[in-house]
């Protein structure tokens, strides 16, 4: 993992699959719960990513050795106190996937906590 004392110069990569991931989470989510609960979701993924940025090694993170190397997991349920609790999420159901290097944290793919992970390319 990342030597904690330099994770503010880690950048944030988002691969197209989790970029379409994200898209798709929006959409059905608007779907749904409507336009606010949109918001909610997108608030929700932001806050998540920017934890990550912050400290790839927070609390909630999981190495998972069980879907491929150097892969971890992140769910959004772990930064949903950092949300404006008018904007807080119920019950969030994603996770980032991601792996991170010497400069920075690698989005691979946003998926729901109920899915196969390795069936879905991780």
């Amino acid at each position: 993992m990342v030597d904690k004392a330099t994770p503010s110069a880690l950048s944030l990569r988002l691969s197209a699959p989790a970029r379409q991931d994200i898209s798709q989470v929006l959409q059905w989510t608007q779907h749904a719960f409507g336009a606010a609960g949109r918001s909610r979701y997108e608030a929700l993924i932001s806050a998540a990513l920017i934890d990550l940025r912050a400290d790839p090694t927070r609390t909630g993170v999981r190495l998972r050795d069980d879907i491929g190397a150097d892969i971890y997991t992140y769910h959004l349920v772990s930064s949903r106190k950092r949300v404006a609790t008018s904007q807080r999420v119920a019950q969030p159901r994603h996770l980032v996937v991601f792996r991170v290097n010497e400069s920075a944290i690698e989005v691979a793919r946003l998926l729901h906590d109920a899915m196969d992970f390795v069936q879905h390319g991780v």
